[in-house]
């Protein structure tokens, strides 16, 4: 019998470190397949769309308080020392604010309802370095009545302290009614770049305009729950680093969350690292029924690895019936790197309707895998070249 040699606990330690470190070395190989790219110039909103909503916050900034006015004698102007506490205070005690003309560092700040907040051309928010695990640069927590004009937010991904969680937000909104929101430009943050949510009231009668996202790591938005949400041509590119590195996520936590009324009109999702829109419902299973009321209009997704999700219910899964209807209406999906549309369970769920799809001859997936959705979908209508 062939003997084989005696492998001492020292030996065997030695293995191991080996074994492992050649895990890391794939696991970062794989994690390294997302290559980080420029937005392409044709995306960005152009000069003539924002152009009425600059001359409105002009005409607001007239009247606003100058929150440079709460700043320190002897302030900097380059973004390197922390003046939350003295921007805070001004937006607490003025309805109606403009940012400083210049790069703050900051903590985090809340916004009080029945107000106006104006960015300058070159306001910035820059977040403080921190280990914690979640954040939100700018909230709107419980508030009502609340416009922001051009806000531009730097999150903490590249000098972030910690290695935990995946909720650092960039602009936080949850239990928030009639919100809007022009132009946002939010980049680098922890988790998602934009989130909705409950606590414990649904956000209500929000409108996102031009929003811009770049390089976010979990999500460029996350949709948990509104009731009555229209976020018109928002674009969201190079999504990357935690699961689900989505553009757009529609991801209910529980029962008591509400997706209703929801229009997203001409959103650009691109490069981001898994999924351009995800709608992914299954969170909401409970015993109430609900309804899910959601159109997507004029999606592009240009090198997403995946253009479109969908997760909805098992007949077996502790859920009530889900009604409503999911709209998807005249995508045009290029350049994706897997496919153009993953499918979880849907024997539940709404109506699905894929409308006019337009898929580009180099993505690898093929245009007449398409039809396989009518066995997929319950009930999916789909028209598409």
């Amino acid at each position: 019998m062939k003997k084989f040699p005696l492998i001492t606990p020292l030996k065997m330690l030695t293995l191991l470190v080996i074994i492992s470190a050649i895990t890391s070395v794939k696991n970062c190989n794989a994690q390294s397949n997302f290559h980080f790219k420029p937005i392409p110039a044709q995306y960005q909103p152009s000069a003539d769309l924002l152009a009425p909503y600059r001359a409105k916050a002009a005409s607001e900034k007239s009247s606003a308080y100058d929150l440079t006015k709460s700043l320190p004698q002897g302030y900097v102007t380059d973004g390197s020392i922390n003046y939350t506490t003295y921007l805070q205070k001004g937006l607490n005690s003025n309805s109606k604010v403009v940012f400083p003309n210049f790069p703050v560092l900051v903590d985090g700040l809340a916004l009080r309802s029945n107000s106006t907040v104006i960015f300058d051309v070159n306001s910035k928010l820059i977040l403080a370095p921190t280990e914690n695990p979640n954040y939100n640069i700018m909230g709107l927590l419980n508030v009502q009545n609340v416009t922001v004009y051009f806000p531009v937010l730097v999150g903490d991904r590249k000098n972030h302290k910690g290695t935990k969680g995946e909720w650092g937000m960039g602009i936080y909104i949850s239990g928030a009614t009639n919100i809007n929101i022009i132009n946002p430009v939010i980049s680098d943050c922890w988790g998602d770049g934009i989130y909705l949510g409950r606590t414990p009231n649904t956000s209500k009668d929000v409108q996102i305009y031009y929003p811009v996202l770049n390089n976010n790591r979990r999500n460029g938005i996350s949709i948990i729950s509104a009731d009555g949400l229209t976020i018109t041509r928002p674009l969201i590119c190079n999504t990357n680093g935690t699961s689900p590195e989505a553009g757009i996520d529609f991801e209910p936590n529980g029962n008591a969350d509400q997706l209703n009324n929801i229009i997203v009109d001409d959103p650009i999702t691109y490069n981001n690292a898994e999924i351009g829109i995800a709608v992914s419902i299954w969170g909401m299973r409970g015993k109430v029924d609900k309804d899910a009321t959601i159109t997507i209009k004029n999606h592009i997704d240009d090198g997403s690895d995946n253009a479109f999700l969908y997760q909805g219910f098992r007949d077996t899964q502790a859920a009530n019936n889900m009604n409503g209807h999911i709209k998807v209406i005249n995508p045009m999906w290029k350049n994706n790197k897997k496919t153009f549309v993953r499918m979880g369970h849907s024997e539940k769920g709404p109506n699905i309707e894929f409308k006019n799809v337009s898929i580009s001859k180099n993505s690898l997936a093929q245009p007449d895998s398409l039809k396989k959705l009518k066995r997929n979908f319950r009930g999916a209508k789909i028209d598409f070249h």
